[in-house]
């Protein structure tokens, strides 16, 4: 969509994002943290030396080196590191990454994680973050905030609580794990004693990462079951984090099967190359939500977690996503359809 354009109810889902969110999801709006109702993109996105140097006689921002036709000239030891790639995919390597990540790359993964999976399920365009960890904590930060009820499993990760206890100030509730295994009603039994309508958010990962365990199909039954009866006392969202999802398993990620189950309960994907593929050095990781990709509520989500992500590490980079997307594409080209 071009900048600036106004699409339903005239207004832009970039400039008056938070609008448009309060408008085609209440639900949504009322489980956004103070952080992420602030983040709004400006209409001059650029940076401020670029902005302040366009037009000068003398233009010494410093960015990346081109060779004045939009190619990257870059020291030949850092090329000779990615000798391996054609002379277009390392210049873009090179390059400065957008924001959201490599629109190619994000429209790669959106079709590797939508195989066989039903059309009328809403999937938004992945936006790229520095790895799967980033990817979970962006979400936690447009969602959990001073005091916001946050359910996660017992023995969590210490990054997790840091962030959520020392960072953002949220309330945590643990569920306990009977046997190593997960207790589908054990988020509704954590939750009990908030008020009715009360925000909340949920922190999920199947298969963990420790351990493998994946629920079963009557355990995620319940689960669902579970996640429903929360979201009819309150907004709820459900940050699933597939970093070792199991992509060919016809279940796949929770994900999907949350979608519409309530127009209270908002379902977020975390996943990328950290676990299955292999590249966790590589650092990127995918958020995905739960909506159309031209929506505008996509388009003003995806506005949102773009400010978030120019404040932590300006853009993710573009010379891992120029290999994983190589990977890519031969991966999907090989991989078998789910039925």
């Amino acid at each position: 969509m071009a900048w600036g354009q106004k699409k339903s109810g005239g207004l832009d889902p970039i400039l008056d994002a938070d609008a448009v969110i309060q408008r085609d999801s209440p639900a949504l709006w009322r489980t956004l943290s103070p952080l992420g109702r602030r983040a709004l993109q400006p209409a001059n996105f650029l940076p401020l030396q670029t902005a302040e140097a366009r037009g000068k006689a003398f233009n010494a921002t410093i960015g990346q080196i081109t060779d004045g036709h939009g190619r990257a000239v870059p020291l030949p030891p850092m090329a000779a590191v990615l000798a391996g790639l054609g002379e277009e995919e390392r210049s873009r390597a090179f390059l400065y990454s957008p924001v959201e990540g490599l629109p190619e790359l994000r429209r790669l993964w959106r079709e590797w994680q939508r195989r066989g999976r039903p059309d009328e399920l809403p999937s938004s365009l992945p936006l790229v973050a520095c790895g799967t960890a980033q990817a979970r904590c962006l979400a936690l930060e447009l969602f959990a905030g001073e005091g916001r009820a946050v359910v996660l499993r017992s023995g969590c990760r210490p990054g997790d609580r840091e962030l959520l206890e020392q960072k953002l100030g949220a309330r945590i509730f643990e569920t306990p794990r009977p046997h190593g295994r997960f207790d589908p009603t054990a988020a509704v039994r954590a939750l009990a004693s908030l008020e009715n309508g009360e925000p909340a958010v949920v922190l999920l990962e199947f298969p963990r990462e420790e351990t493998g365990y994946v629920p079963t199909g009557h355990e995620r039954s319940a689960l669902r079951h579970s996640l429903i009866e929360i979201a009819e006392h309150r907004p709820l969202v459900v940050v699933v984090d597939d970093t070792w999802e199991v992509t060919e398993t016809p279940s796949g990620s929770l994900f999907w099967g949350l979608i519409g189950r309530h127009p209270n309960l908002i379902a977020v994907k975390a996943d990328g190359a950290d676990g299955h593929w292999g590249f966790p050095g590589g650092r990127v990781g995918f958020l995905t939500f739960p909506f159309a990709p031209d929506s505008d509520i996509a388009v003003a989500l995806e506005s949102k977690v773009k400010m978030l992500l120019r404040a932590e590490v300006g853009s993710p980079s573009a010379a891992s996503q120029v290999i994983l997307l190589r990977v890519a594409r031969q991966r999907l080209a090989a991989a078998p359809v789910r039925p």
